[in-house]
């Protein structure tokens, strides 16, 4: 690889940056509005100069051969495919976050309280799950594999080749399937538990209308909750794991 910065080698490097930092733009934890634009600049910059040694010499010949108006083209394609990438991401702890505030309505922890990593507004229970979850990315090193998955898009769509907007889509639809389908599983025991307690809790309303059960049955409600929490913690995690394991080889 020649390393002398000319024109088309810079361009290069400058597609690389597009779907390098259009994923970092739409990627959990590296998206965070907590992180500063600086931060997020500098990370985007670093990943892009690790990446380009590896993936620009087949870029340069689609550069050298492409006229201006295919340049604009290709560099609109790049933010988009990065985007759609970092749009997987999202997809799946959109997911699981969703999934954790309704188990978090079914066991009765329904404070809304401010995210740590995003400023929307989530029950305790829920916000645990999506920081836990965020977390754990980043300790078991899973964000790398977000780079290996950035490097193979480049042998699956190569630089040049055309956007399909319906592909990407249905990419996304599966993407989103899958999430839901999985927090779906790690949350169910909540959910079920849930819907149990607030049937009894409803029954026992219509037999004895005079006792004020919510009031009395909250502190259970909530106890049973975190009981189920303690007992099904390591199964939830497992799934979890897998999970990530497996989406990270969809991506």
């Amino acid at each position: 690889m020649t390393l002398s910065a000319t024109p088309d080698y810079i361009l290069s490097v400058f597609i690389v940056f597009c779907r390098v930092g259009g994923c970092l733009m739409a990627m959990p934890g590296f998206s965070s509005p907590r992180v500063s634009i600086q931060i997020r600049l500098a990370l985007a910059l670093a990943s892009t100069f690790a990446v380009a040694p590896m993936v620009v010499d087949s870029i340069m010949p689609v550069v050298t051969a492409a006229p201006q108006s295919e340049i604009y083209r290709i560099l609109v394609t790049e933010l988009l495919l990065g985007g759609l990438i970092g749009l997987f991401g999202r997809a799946f702890f959109e997911g699981i976050r969703m999934m954790a505030g309704a188990s978090a309505q079914m066991s009765s922890f329904n404070m809304a309280v401010p995210m740590v990593e995003e400023y929307q507004q989530l029950p305790p229970f829920a916000e645990m799950v999506s920081l836990s979850v965020m977390a754990m990315m980043f300790i078991s090193n899973a964000h790398a594999d977000v780079f290996a998955a950035l490097m193979q898009s480049y042998v699956s769509v190569p630089v040049g080749s055309q956007y399909v907007p319906a592909a990407g889509i249905d990419q996304l639809t599966t993407k989103l399937l899958y999430a839901t389908m999985l927090a779906l599983r790690i949350t169910s025991p909540f959910i079920v538990y849930g819907l149990i307690v607030n049937l009894s809790l409803g029954i026992t309303n219509r037999l004895m209308p005079q006792m004020p059960v919510y009031f009395i049955g909250m502190p259970f409600v909530m106890a049973g909750g975190l009981y189920l929490l303690w007992k099904v913690i390591t199964e939830v995690i497992t799934l979890f794991f897998a999970g990530l394991d497996t989406w990270l080889q969809l991506i």
